[in-house]
């Protein structure tokens, strides 16, 4: 079983005045990170998995 599947990365949203926010959690064995992402570094972050994600698929 994975990190992620541990519960060791998860992504939620909540509101801070009025603005729907994300926060995205790591929990590892030398701590937790916790990272506040706004809807366009979301945006950011799912480009750039779909381009990794793309390369990974060509190195088949």
């Amino acid at each position: 079983m994975s990190w992620m599947d541990d519960g060791g990365f998860e992504i939620k949203t909540f509101a801070r005045n009025r603005v729907t926010m994300a926060r995205m959690s790591f929990r590892t064995s030398t701590g937790n990170y916790d990272v506040t992402l706004s809807k366009t570094e979301v945006q950011r972050i799912r480009r750039e998995c779909n381009r990794i994600l793309k390369e990974m698929e060509a190195d088949k």
